[in-house]
C-alpha cells in the first residue's frame, strides 16, 4: 500500500489539473502560424543572402572569413 503524503497531494493536483480538457476554437493556432510564417521568412532571407541574390552593400559571404 503506498503512503500519502502532503507533497504528493499537492503535485497530483498540480500535475492532472488540465488532463482531458480541451479549450474551445482555435486557441494558439493564430500564435503559432504567426511565428511559423515569420521564421520561414527568416529562413528564406537567410538562404538568398547565402546564395548571393539578395546583395548587401558591405558584407561578403565566402568561407575565408571562418577561422
Amino acid at each position: 500500500m503506498s503512503q500519502r503524503t502532503r507533497i504528493g497531494t499537492l503535485l497530483k493536483s498540480i500535475g492532472n489539473s488540465g488532463q482531458g480538457k480541451v479549450v474551445p476554437g482555435w486557441g494558439a493556432t493564430p500564435v503559432m502560424a504567426a511565428v511559423g510564417v515569420l521564421l520561414l521568412i527568416f529562413l528564406v532571407i537567410m538562404l538568398q543572402i547565402y546564395n548571393q541574390s539578395l546583395l548587401l552593400q558591405g558584407y561578403t559571404v565566402d568561407w575565408n572569413g571562418l577561422g
